[in-house]
């Protein structure tokens, strides 16, 4: 995070709580050192919901939103975070392209699982209103199965197969809860490589490689980097370098 932000930098000692579950507050706040816990008290216990880490956010529907917290929060260590309140929101927005990008993807997260509910309850309407009901017509597959086509990591000698149409490349985001199909965070122990990295496609015969927007550290294939949104072909023996991890694609439907 840019120097820009350092009078806003606060810390909680491990125990302390953050804010309350109901609380009016409007700040956000970015985890520079340490780790935080969410919980939400559920008939009189309190359940841990995540535990979030250096570069995650949370708490930002307070700015968004004005609305009372949903969950409460309290420092699992000792940590330092940068707290954002609606003046300086849009600064750090600015500053930070990765952040407004994640926090997009988990406001379009929410709503996904909310429109999955609205679907549950109006089927269950419909269930109710007939007791009869025309067989469902068959979905169209948007995953592509068994596709052959593998990475292996240079450092670890892990496999990781490539077996959906799409597949995002990057590392767990605990904010949103969204896990890429080619995980590398085991192999990113330091965190250097974004969360929603790139994405490998499957196009016909080909497969193709393109980085995200939002991406900090760069791809690399064959050493050459690559331009952000820009689709580049794969063949068998490529080297792909995200941040500092590398891997090997095989595809053994070519050469």
């Amino acid at each position: 995070m840019s120097e820009l932000f350092d009078k806003y930098r606060v810390s909680f000692s491990k125990g302390e709580l953050i804010f309350p579950e109901g609380d009016l507050g409007n700040e956000m706040f970015i985890i520079q050192a340490g780790k935080v816990r969410i919980f939400k008290n559920i008939d009189g216990f309190d359940q841990t919901l995540t535990v979030l880490e250096k570069g995650d956010f949370f708490g930002e529907m307070s700015i968004l939103e004005g609305m009372p917290r949903s969950a409460s929060a309290e420092a699992e260590e000792d940590c330092d975070l940068i707290k954002i309140n609606s003046a300086n929101f849009v600064a750090m927005i600015k500053s930070n392209i990765e952040i407004a990008i994640r926090i997009m993807r988990k406001l379009s997260l929410r709503l996904r699982e909310a429109n999955v509910q609205i679907e549950k309850l109006m089927h269950a309407s419909t269930e109710m209103l007939s007791f009869t009901e025309a067989p469902a017509k068959p979905k169209l597959k948007k995953e592509v199965g068994d596709v052959k086509a593998y990475l292996v990591s240079t450092m670890s000698g892990k496999t990781f197969p490539i077996t959906k149409g799409e597949s995002y490349v990057g590392r767990v985001d605990r904010v949103t809860g969204a896990v890429p199909e080619i995980d590398l965070t085991d192999e990113d122990p330091k965190r250097f490589i974004s969360r929603r990295h790139a994405k490998i496609m499957k196009s016909d015969d080909d497969f193709l490689l393109v980085e995200e927007i939002g991406t900090v550290n760069g791809t690399f294939l064959n050493n050459q980097r690559l331009a952000t949104g820009t689709p580049v072909q794969l063949k068998n023996g490529d080297t792909l370098t995200f941040a500092n991890i590398t891997l090997t694609f095989y595809h053994t439907g070519t050469e």
